[in-house]
């Protein structure tokens, strides 16, 4: 999968030529973007005002959010930059208990949008200890 660069942020440095059009290592972004989440949102505490909650920012969290696949793959990779506004601007659409059967596990959806279209921001709550961590960011919302 290959993408013109000038409509990214992806870093110039890691990019790779084919025939002569800059293009992009889905892989590579993956890493950037982990190291740059690392470096600037894990263990941030941000309020979400639809849910009037608090979240926390994992590296499960983001690791889960770059291997989710998504109609706008490469651009849901790039909105984990911008989710401390995409959190702020959501809206809450359900809370759904965990479909493994797992009652220990609730995952709120708030609706975004990626590339013009709805997706969705996955947050996870713990019954056992309350807390709330971003989990990933998808293009539809599992059924039942």
């Amino acid at each position: 999968m290959s993408e013109d660069i000038y409509s990214t942020s992806f870093p110039r440095g890691l990019l790779i030529f084919s025939e002569g059009t800059p293009t992009y290592s889905l892989k590579e972004q993956r890493k950037v973007l982990k190291e740059w989440a690392k470096a600037n949102i894990v263990g941030k505490t941000i309020e979400v005002p639809s849910i009037c909650k608090h979240i926390t920012i994992t590296v499960s969290g983001i690791k889960e959010a770059l291997n989710q696949p998504h109609k706008h793959y490469f651009e849901k990779n790039e909105a984990i930059k911008e989710i401390e506004n995409q959190l702020a601007t959501s809206t809450f659409v359900e809370t759904k208990i965990d479909s493994t059967g797992d009652c220990n596990n609730m995952f709120h959806y708030l609706r975004t949008s990626i590339k013009g279209e709805d997706s969705f921001i996955v947050l996870r709550e713990t019954k056992k200890d309350g807390m709330i961590i971003f989990y990933s960011i998808v293009d539809k919302i599992k059924s039942d």
